[in-house]
């Protein structure tokens, strides 16, 4: 099992500070979180805005660091959109650059582009076709969303996305702050999904508060943790706030190494 963190912790400070802090703080394990622009204004990883996917793995490497997943920005189906994979995605996977692990959100859509309620049992055909194409490649593993207002997201109870999963012959990376998010018992999903768990996005929650610094907030995250089949799981990425102290990079860099640490504590 990796212990890595998303690049998107810092999507505001330059890649290659980026890479430099995690580095500075004993990591060995990067999760690359791709640019993504939806509709006129959201927006994840804008400090990989403009920079081609070739130049992204040259910066990986001269940084010492490895990859232990690539995570796909996108899923909201919008536009017309035929595909779940994002067009930059197999930028990424024609550089030739092993990536031992592909994460995808689930396929969501703004209500207005449903139709009925039977878009999802229109489109999950479409999704696992584009998922399972690629698991020859890599470990192809879907993560748990949150609902969000004014889309159908598909795959909130555990035991579908187990369904999905396994009849897709893919895998699961579970979210533990979009579980929070659903109000669904964490634990509870992680015994469900166990089977088909190979990658975690891990942070803490509370008082209506998401993707908090592990270890500050209500989550039982060691419960969590210790019912997953760890004889399985790739990688547990450290998705949570982290805050960047430009005048204070020391600061910075002790916070990066005290996520580190609980991980490793949660996880034995």
């Amino acid at each position: 099992m990796n212990i890595s963190i998303s690049t998107g912790t810092f999507y505001r400070v330059p890649f290659r500070k980026t890479l430099e802090l995690i580095k500075s703080a004993g990591f060995e394990y990067i999760e690359i979180l791709q640019y993504w622009k939806g509709g006129d204004s959201w927006e994840m990883a804008q400090h990989l805005k403009g920079i081609k996917p070739k130049d992204v793995f040259r910066m990986v490497s001269d940084s010492g660091l490895r990859i232990s997943s690539l995570h796909d920005g996108g899923g909201v189906i919008e536009n017309g959109a035929e595909s779940v994979v994002a067009r930059n995605t197999y930028e990424y996977l024609e550089c030739g650059v092993d990536i031992p692990c592909l994460i995808f959100h689930t396929p969501h859509t703004q209500n207005q582009n449903t139709g009925d309620a039977q878009w999802w049992n229109a489109f999950q055909s479409v999704a696992a076709n584009d998922l399972s194409a690629l698991k020859g490649k890599t470990i192809i593993c879907v993560e748990n969303m949150a609902e969000y207002d004014g889309f159908t997201v598909p795959l909130l109870d555990p035991n579908d996305l187990l369904d999905f999963a396994s009849k897709s012959h893919i895998f699961v990376n579970i979210d533990t702050s979009h579980y929070a998010q659903c109000g669904t018992d964490m634990i509870e999903a992680a015994r469900i999904l166990r089977s088909r768990t190979r990658a975690v996005h891990l942070s803490d929650s509370t008082n209506g508060r998401f993707h908090v610094f592990v270890g500050e907030g209500t989550l039982d995250l060691k419960g969590f943790m210790s019912n997953l089949d760890k004889s399985i799981l790739h990688a547990v990425t450290l998705e949570c706030d982290i805050e960047y102290f430009e005048n204070d990079e020391a600061k910075t860099i002790e916070r990066l190494m005290q996520a580190y640490r609980f991980v490793q504590t949660v996880s034995a």
